[in-house]
């Protein structure tokens, strides 16, 4: 039991770690939160996460129902480590490198508010269409599956929550200083933030690579067992 929860910890702790290293950098979901925010409050803010955090879902299922049985084979789960682990390199080597040059824009944007219903499908739209979204779950998020291998339920559901609860901490951070009219987050801070991810990120990376690099190793060795 005790295992099991140790487990369930540590998947849902690293998918908030990655999740909230892709959620920090700007794009248009960021966009969307600072413009709608100062019509409708945090209640804005939480509409359009919700309507991305359903379209993760959706493809979080496919994912699952697709690679349940792909990503048990070790020859497959070394080539996705080694996928993933130079696409986390990548994200983490440009966050390093422009990291301090980023800043967080949160002044107030004219705009339309928009309903709850629109909100959510906002939110869904505008991350189906950047391709950062899909080539984010395509190579780290699958690549976070195969190496953290749930087993149960419970498990895979600790990976979304823990993906999940990024978004929601990050952007109601976002829409609290907004709100409040306060900057308790300056470009200092913001930049350090986003440097600080992309050592998370590089570490997480080797460790990518290296699980990749002793699956692979580890093939001849099957393959004689079978034989």
């Amino acid at each position: 039991m005790l295992i099991a929860h140790a487990r369930f910890g540590r998947i849902v702790l690293l998918a908030f770690v990655t999740g909230f290293s892709g959620a920090i950098m700007p794009g248009p979901l960021l966009v969307a939160v600072i413009e709608q925010t100062p019509l409708q409050g945090i209640g804005a803010m939480a509409g359009l996460i919700t309507g991305h955090a359903i379209l993760e879902f959706i493809l979080l299922v496919f994912l699952i129902l697709g690679l349940r049985s792909a990503i048990s084979r070790p020859s497959v789960r070394a080539a996705i480590g080694l996928i993933g682990g130079t696409a986390l390199f990548y994200m983490s080597c440009d966050m390093l490198r422009h990291g301090w040059q980023l800043t967080l824009n949160l002044g107030a944007q004219a705009g339309v508010a928009y309903s709850w219903p629109k909100l959510m499908i906002l939110g869904a739209v505008i991350c189906a269409a950047n391709p950062y979204f899909t080539g984010w779950w395509a190579t780290i998020g699958v690549g976070q599956l195969a190496q953290m291998s749930p087993r149960t339920t419970t498990e895979y559901l600790g990976f979304y929550l823990g993906h999940e609860a990024a978004d929601y901490a990050w952007y109601g951070l976002v829409s609290l200083i907004i709100i409040t009219g306060r900057r308790w987050i300056t470009d200092g801070v913001y930049q350090s933030l986003i440097l600080g991810c992309g050592a998370i990120l590089m570490v997480l990376s080797l460790w990518f690579f290296y699980t990749g690099v002793r699956l692979m190793r580890r093939r001849p060795r099957i393959f004689k067992l079978k034989k």
